[in-house]
């Protein structure tokens, strides 16, 4: 049985989308409802309720946009998580907070003398702070375990030709399997798509890398680095832990200096 595969958007599906703003939508109508920070008394319920739900959208896009790129480099990356929220907390803060700012005394000029640009940002952080841990832990997060767990079948083979693949590399929760046609993605850890190499002669060499014999080109050293050249061009890294397994294999006979 074949594989599932999913490729999904970096930025998320136009369903994600449509529920947040709609969530978006009834917390802005809340907030214009309740007038914090002092908004009560800025006009009447109906222009609190145009500014803070247009807010509050304006936030949920930017904020939630900024989240999933942030995130999602995070994990490619292995930046520290903390870092990343913080970074989309403050930019996040500034890109909506200054042109919200604008409409803000538009609407109601004293608010240009009441509060200063700098307690203004402040406001926008403390709101924008709650909404990026909550959209962390509501959307993102239950998101990427869930499609993290989507379980690949046991017997199932990375190709309709198992001997046409040439090496295996991680990406975030996915598998790229490069194969003599191509390359595809799958869900899972490296070791559940490796399972389905049956008879493939081929080693990992790392953590993130899987390669087969066939696909060496040859071997560079880079002081006490190792890395294995690869037919297609590409260069799979050699993990100090994995040096001995790939001598005894004879995998490298020939290492050639950088």
């Amino acid at each position: 049985m074949a594989a599932r595969r999913s490729n999904p958007p970096l930025l998320g599906t136009a369903r994600e989308w449509a529920v947040d703003l709609g969530v978006a939508v009834g917390i802005g109508v809340l907030l214009g409802l309740m007038g914090p920070f002092g908004s009560f008394f800025n006009g009447g319920p109906l222009v609190r309720i145009a500014y803070w739900v247009g807010s509050v959208v304006t936030g949920m896009a930017v904020i939630g946009g900024l989240a999933r790129l942030g995130l999602a480099l995070a994990w490619r990356r292995r930046w520290p998580l903390w870092l990343v929220l913080a970074a989309v907390v403050l930019i996040g803060a500034l890109l909506q907070g200054a042109p919200l700012r604008l409409v803000a005394v538009a609407l109601w000029p004293e608010i240009g003398r009441l509060v200063t640009p700098l307690a203004w940002y402040g406001q926008c952080v403390a709101i924008t702070t709650p909404i990026v841990l909550a959209y962390y832990f509501i959307r993102i997060r239950p998101l990427a375990r869930a499609r993290a767990r989507e379980a690949l079948v046991p017997v199932a083979t990375p190709a309709a030709d198992p001997g046409a693949v040439l090496y295996l590399r991680m990406e975030d929760h996915y598998v790229r399997i490069r194969t003599e046609r191509g390359s595809r993605l799958e869900i899972g850890p490296l070791g559940r798509v490796t399972a389905g190499l049956v008879g493939v002669e081929g080693l990992q060499t790392h953590r993130s890398w899987w390669v087969a014999r066939r696909a060496i080109a040859g071997v560079e050293r880079d002081g006490r680095n190792l890395r294995l050249r690869l037919v297609d061009g590409q260069t799979a890294p050699v993990s100090r832990a994995s040096v001995a397994k790939l001598r005894a294999a004879g995998w490298l006979a020939e290492e050639n200096p950088a």
